[in-house]
């Protein structure tokens, strides 16, 4: 019995030293705790910047589809005209009015560059460019959109080609990315701050709570009183001999 009351004692002991070394590990557990909260406030940042990029390539292809789309409308009304003379006999080169339409459109919008009326075999035939007439259409190139002209059947019998500007997406961009730092630059640091804050909120909490865990003072009465009873016990373990209270 003896014995046993021993072991128990030394148990208890060591479960009380351990207790106290909880205070010993306060400051290295708070540093670590300081160094996470520094790391997630920096991927924090980072995804609130990603976020932002990503808003900006949409908005940028957004932005491009309708500039696109305005240039579009102008060559499907020259590709109407083109499909209904079509319609009464007049071939696509044949259509000499074709030549003052294109040349009032280019007008009506600066970013304009040239609208071209290919035939079918890609021959430009009239353009607002003079210098372009007689030259090849390219299939596709940057800053040019273009719409077939058809027959009554729906087959190819000319294009219309509309080349702009790319400094009209290029301002538009700028303008976008100018828009999105306004926000972007704000939301970065906030989302760090709040982040940081937040950690450190919590670091603090933790080193707290371990350093009122080693220190018997910062406990609650009861469990004061408890832990008084413990240490009579561990004196009454150690020397083999009963506790004061219980003697009595």
């Amino acid at each position: 019995m003896e014995k046993t009351l021993h072991r128990a004692g030394l148990f208890i002991v060591t479960g009380y030293r351990h207790r106290k070394a909880l205070t010993g590990i306060a400051g290295p557990m708070t540093r670590i705790a300081t160094v996470l909260t520094v790391l997630f406030a920096l991927i924090t940042a980072a995804c609130v910047a990603f976020g932002a990029y990503f808003s900006y390539v949409t908005l940028l292809s957004a932005n491009r589809a309708a500039v696109e789309e305005r240039f579009t409308v102008t060559a499907a009304r020259v590709a109407t005209t083109a499909e209904l003379a079509n319609s009464l006999g007049i071939a696509v080169a044949s259509q000499h009015t074709l030549e003052e339409l294109v040349a009032r459109e280019a007008g009506l919008d600066a970013a304009v560059r040239s609208i071209d009326v290919a035939d079918e075999h890609g021959q430009i035939v009239f353009s607002s460019d003079a210098a372009r007439q007689g030259t090849t259409l390219p299939p596709r190139a940057a800053a040019m959109v273009s719409r077939r002209i058809e027959n009554d059947i729906g087959a190819a019998i000319g294009r219309v080609a509309v080349s702009y500007d790319p400094a009209v997406l290029q301002r538009d961009a700028a303008q976008l990315a100018a828009d999105i730092r306004v926000f972007a630059v704000p939301a970065v640091l906030l989302a760090a701050l709040a982040t940081g804050l937040a950690g450190l909120l919590i670091a603090g909490n933790v080193g707290r709570a371990l350093r009122n865990a080693g220190n018997p003072a910062q406990w609650p009465a009861s469990a004061q009183a408890a832990l008084g009873r413990l240490d009579r016990a561990h004196a009454a373990a150690l020397v083999g001999a009963p506790a004061a209270g219980e003697a009595k």
